[in-house]
């Protein structure tokens, strides 16, 4: 399939899908976002929240129920990170409808994140133009309904794309122009490459459409600390491994400051699994992570629900409220309390 011209492939598809039709649910929760809301407002909205699989497995998409939102707003949860894989469908399309309309009935923010896996493996053009396409279809399908609905373009850009900054900001461009003619006022994520370090934020190139509705993404710590290697080092919580975090963390926001963006951590982990009993190590962990983003006031997505949350029983998991609750309001020492610009006394 060597076709010139790839783009207008999911073109008709979109034709079909039944963009306009009213939503079913219940009354929606009050927003806690003013009318025609900025970045900065709704990165402060976002507050703690969980990535999901409720449209990326079988098994999430089966036991996705709208009560779950509700169990996560009560539990103090204020976004869902919705992870998608598949093809831009009608079946699929109706499912992340089902999900939105449950979050927007909750008061819970939902961020659709797509994983884009071809584009990343192999940053062509003819790949570029799927993930433009599936945009395409998915901003056109929701046009300008659910205001708090939020866009996340690439889930951890990485692999081929760490070696091709360029590419990725011709598919971020691209993409926000498209998004942003559907609806100018919906707001997009975009993330650096090496799956969304820090430190490579100085490389995005900011989409020229941008109409101030773009954000950043990036996180540390995907899947928790890490025994080998240094990337992720944390033993027993040294000052060298505070430090470390620290500074990755002052990396996103002194490009805040220079920049004037907001950004958002995706997704972190304090690296338990349901396998093992969680350790003190762990928690102390999560509570330096987690008063480490609250201090710099960045919001902060979890990794992953099932890991807290048990689907097929729809409720909380007991062996991991501790390590969830260190992660959502962490006890935090009176010096990591302090805001942004009095601890700077406290480094010695």
């Amino acid at each position: 399939m060597a076709c010139a011209t790839p783009l207008p492939a999911a073109a008709p598809a979109t034709e079909a899908l039944p963009s306009v039709v009213p939503a079913q649910s219940a009354t929606p929760a009050p927003s806690h976002l003013p009318e025609g809301f900025t970045a900065r407002q709704y990165a402060a909205a976002l507050g703690t929240g969980m990535d999901v699989d409720w449209a990326r497995t079988e098994r999430g998409i089966r036991e996705f129920d709208p009560l779950v939102v509700r169990d996560y707003q009560q539990r103090g949860l204020g976004h869902v990170r919705i992870r998608v894989a598949d093809d831009a469908t009608e079946q699929h399309l109706l499912h992340l409808r089902k999900i939105v309309e449950a979050c927007e009935q909750y008061g819970v923010i939902p961020i659709i994140s797509y994983q884009a896996d071809e584009f990343k493996s192999d940053p062509t053009k003819t790949n570029e133009a799927k993930v433009v396409a599936w945009w395409d279809t998915v901003s056109r399908y929701f046009a300008s309904t659910h205001p708090e609905l939020g866009f996340d373009i690439i889930y951890e850009p990485g692999e081929k794309l760490n070696h091709d900054q360029q590419a990725l900001n011709r598919l971020y461009e691209k993409v926000v122009r498209d998004i942003h003619h559907t609806d100018p006022q919906r707001m997009v994520f975009i993330a650096p490459r090496q799956r969304a370090t820090p430190e490579d934020l100085v490389n995005l190139k900011w989409p020229s459409q941008s109409n101030g509705h773009v954000l950043a993404e990036w996180h540390i710590f995907p899947w928790g600390p890490v025994k080998v290697g240094n990337k992720y080092p944390w033993t027993t919580g040294t000052v060298a491994e505070k430090n470390a975090i620290r500074n990755r963390i002052n990396v996103a926001l002194r490009w805040q400051q220079k920049t004037g963006h907001v950004s958002w951590v995706g997704g972190w982990s304090a690296g338990a699994t349901l396998k093992n009993p969680v350790q003190p190590s762990q928690i102390a962990f999560a509570t330096f992570m987690a008063c480490g983003l609250q201090q710099a006031h960045i919001p902060y997505a979890l990794n992953i629900d099932n890991l807290f949350y048990d689907g097929e029983e729809g409720a909380w998991r007991p062996a991991t409220a501790a390590l969830l609750q260190a992660m959502i309001k962490p006890d935090c020492p009176p010096a990591e309390a302090k805001t942004p610009g009095k601890t700077k006394a406290h480094h010695h």
